[in-house]
This record gives structure tokens, C-alpha cells and sequence, in this order.
């Protein structure tokens, strides 16, 4: 958690020193997430107990040229075969923004920390704590006529050993206050894949050498 609260004062402090164009016009925005995710995991493609817990964001965007926005997640894992805390740190550009879409691509710089899998035909326990760097994007697409919006995110890695998917695809639903504050309310599915050669079990009965969490989650976001 430490870890956590320095990376979010860094975001912040990174976002107002980044982008002073974008602060001088008062056009930038803040928003601050939590999700709660009911998750399940599956360890070499046998299914085993479920982790349920919070999922916390901040995000600072502009429209100063040149400059990215930027983003963090963290999300956190603890099972009895696997566990993890994934913080990420994204950095991304507005390639497109319509009344029926809103479009983000950019990367995403990702620590893995506290990690655990647990060779269940040895018993052995190993670490997987590692640094990657992703491709992100995320979109909005607006119902029309409606607050509703079907939302959807995607990291991708596969690099220092590690081969990683994060995928996230729901609903939201969006009550508009004064100016540019905004809470919307949010649902739908998560699912973590990440495989490994360390994850290989050669013993009868189990797959393939993956680890992977999935289940639905709810959720608000507060932009300000």
C-alpha cells in the first residue's frame, strides 16, 4: 500500500507539472475510481477459490498539445494458488472524441508485487514480482438518446518473461452536474490472464502454464 500512495501523489504531481498550458485554460479534469470485483481465479486450467476485492484509480487529462494524459490502477489479488498487486501507470492520448465515441490509446507501465503461485504438485511456492510495460486503450460508446454508455479497456504484454491480458467491458451510467463534474455509475466483467514458464506443472491433470482471474465487478467514478 505504501507503494500505492507514492505512485498516486506522483500522478498527480506529474499531471500539473506535465501539462501548465492545459491548467493555465482550466480545461483539465481529474477522475477517481473504485471498483469492487468479485473475482475467480484458475490455476493451470483448474478452478480454484475465489478473491473478492476493491480496485482503486485516478486519472488527470488535458488538452494541452503534445502532452499525454495520464493514468493509475491499482488492483489486487490474494487467493490460495495466486496472488498479486498490479499497479499500473498509463500514459495515453485522446484519438478520438465524438458525441458517440471517446477513444484512448497510449502504454502502460506495470508492477507486479506481492506475487505467489503455487505449484500444487510440488507444493512449491514461487515469486513472479516483475516490471512490464503494455499497450492500453480504452473507449465509450454512447447509447443514444441515454446517459449509457457500453465501456471497455484492454492491456497487453508480453515482455520479461511474462505474457499478460487485462480485459474489462461493462456499462456505465453517467449523472451530469455543474460544469464538467460528472459520477458515473458502473458494471460489468474483468479478467486477468498472465502466463509464465514458471507456471509449468508436469504432473498429470493440469494445463496449460497460466494463471487467470475473472468475475464481475461494480463500480463509480467521480470527475471533477
Amino acid at each position: 500500500m505504501n507503494t500505492m500512495h507514492k505512485i498516486c501523489g506522483s500522478l498527480l504531481g506529474l499531471g500539473l507539472i506535465a501539462s501548465p498550458a492545459a491548467v493555465a485554460q482550466d480545461d483539465s479534469l481529474f477522475k477517481v475510481g473504485v471498483d469492487y470485483w468479485w473475482g475467480q481465479t484458475k490455476v493451470n486450467e483448474i478452478n480454484r477459490d475465489d478473491s473478492d476485492n476493491p480496485s482503486f484509480s485516478l486519472a488527470y487529462e488535458h488538452s494541452a498539445k503534445y502532452w499525454p494524459n495520464v493514468a493509475f490502477r491499482y488492483t489486487t489479488v490474494d487467493a490460495d494458488y495466486m496472488a498479486f498487486d498490479k499497479s499500473d501507470l498509463m500514459f495515453y492520448y485522446n484519438l478520438l472524441t465524438h458525441d458517440a465515441l471517446h477513444f484512448d490509446a497510449g502504454i502502460a507501465f506495470t508492477n507486479y508485487s506481492n506475487t505467489k503461485f503455487v505449484n500444487d504438485a510440488t507444493k512449491e511456492q514461487i515469486d513472479f514480482d516483475k516490471n512490464t510495460w503494455n499497450l492500453f486503450a480504452q473507449a465509450e460508446i454512447r447509447v443514444p438518446n441515454t446517459n449509457f454508455d457500453v465501456i471497455g479497456s484492454m492491456e497487453f504484454s508480453d515482455r520479461n518473461d511474462l505474457k499478460t491480458t487485462d480485459l474489462e467491458a461493462g456499462i456505465q451510467y453517467r449523472f451530469a452536474f455543474q460544469g464538467q463534474r460528472q459520477l458515473a455509475l458502473k458494471g460489468g466483467y474483468r479478467a486477468i490472464d498472465i502466463e509464465s514458464r514458471d507456471f509449468t506443472v508436469n504432473a498429470e491433470g493440469y494445463g496449460k502454464e497460466f494463471i487467470f482471474v475473472s468475475g464481475w465487478f461494480v463500480g463509480a467514478e467521480y470527475q471533477f
